[in-house]
């Protein structure tokens, strides 16, 4: 993974990803190698006392019970992939640090 960069991979089955990426090639097949992803789930609770909506981020490993951190994922299966800003990719970190915690 020398050419990786932190991105956020839309895939064909509505997920989004972010991880760390590289496009690799092999027998002629591109493919997207993944390390250590991760998604995001939104969470909104109604606080009726105050009236307010508190809404908050929950990061989560993207295969829970993977052991190894590095996934490949054939390019086909992506709709859009993005490079993550710096302000996102330093978000990644700490999401990063969250959902390994959580994860079983």
């Amino acid at each position: 993974m020398d050419d990786s960069f932190i991105a956020t991979l839309k895939l064909i089955s509505g997920e989004e990803i972010l991880a760390k990426v590289s496009l690799e090639t092999e027998n002629n097949t591109e493919f997207f190698l993944v390390d250590d992803p991760i998604v995001i789930a939104e969470s909104t609770q109604i606080d009726h006392e105050k009236g307010v909506i508190i809404s908050g981020l929950i990061p989560k490993k993207w295969m829970l019970y993977s052991s190894d951190g590095l996934t490949i994922i054939n390019k086909s299966h992506v709709i859009s992939i993005s490079e993550l800003d710096r302000f996102g990719a330093e978000f990644y970190t700490k999401a990063l640090i969250a959902a390994r915690i959580s994860s079983p």
